[in-house]
């Protein structure tokens, strides 16, 4: 007996009343993916802060709308897209994106952009002895992680604070620093945009990190003690700096098919690390 069209599209089987297709799950049910980063600083924040002595913190996966905030001309114009971008991802958002040491900060943007758009970052890089433009690729995974835990190998001392204080060794003025957080980036990467350039930038940083000498806090001491240190102590104090200050680096050797020149090359972690081909 020939069997009608019905049956053939079913295989033999009518389906009975109580036999129901599948229903798809409500898109309005997704909810984002989020992962764990550790915090190159340990989370030697001061108290109050929401990760003091967090290790971890966690973000979501971007979005596409977080893809938006990347190509706003207006948030790239005034270089607040990546501080955005930070705050976004954030899973608590009691936690300011703009307070976090720039290690940590630096942290999360490789996580972020690994989680979005794979471990391998492609990208065109100017080489520094002949000028000419190479493509080249970075592997997110190759990163170095300093804690900025080694200051107690030096005449360095930490406060209750979570601030540091060394001596000077030949004004024999005792300073009082701090690692840079997002604000004070963003606050740099105002200045450098603005009529001065990045005149000055030594001192404007280190005006920055400072937070007393000999413990006055005043702006105006701050401010007149780093313009008129000896070249020493400025060398000294900012190499203090760099020893407190948590940080994640991101390098790999380049050698130009131009001319031949070798360097370690280091990723920034501006907008184009999301955008290389842009």
């Amino acid at each position: 007996m020939r069997r009608n069209n019905e049956d053939r599209l079913m295989g033999g089987h009518k389906p009975t009343p109580s036999e129901e297709v599948p229903q798809m799950a409500n898109p309005m049910d997704f909810v984002t993916p989020t992962e764990i980063v550790d915090l190159p600083s340990l989370g030697r924040y001061p108290e109050g802060h929401p990760l003091h002595n967090c290790e971890t913190v966690e973000i979501k996966h971007m979005t596409a709308k977080d893809e938006d905030i990347l190509t706003n001309r207006s948030m790239l114009k005034k270089g607040i897209a990546i501080d955005r971008l930070i705050q976004n991802v954030l899973k608590d958002k009691s936690i300011d994106a703009r307070s976090l040491y720039v290690g940590d900060r630096n942290a999360i943007l490789i996580h972020a952009r690994a989680s979005a758009y794979g471990q391998d970052y492609k990208t065109k890089v100017q080489c520094p002895a002949c000028s000419e433009t190479s493509k080249f690729k970075f592997d997110l995974a190759d990163h170095t992680v300093y804690h900025g835990d080694k200051w107690d190998e030096f005449e360095i001392e930490e406060t209750p604070q979570g601030t540091f204080k060394t001596k000077l060794p030949l004004s024999t003025i005792v300073a009082e620093i701090r690692p840079l957080t997002g604000m004070d980036e963003l606050l740099l990467v105002k200045e450098q945009k603005g009529k001065e350039g990045i005149e000055n930038i030594i001192t404007k940083q280190m005006k920055m990190f400072t937070v007393s000498f000999n413990g006055y806090t005043e702006e105006n001491v701050i401010a007149h003690v780093a313009d008129n240190m000896v070249a020493a102590d400025s060398r000294y104090l900012r190499e203090c700096f760099k020893i407190i200050s948590p940080d994640v680096k991101m390098e790999a050797n380049f050698e130009c098919r131009h001319c031949g020149h070798e360097e370690v090359m280091q990723v920034p972690f501006g907008a184009d690390f999301f955008w290389p081909d842009r």
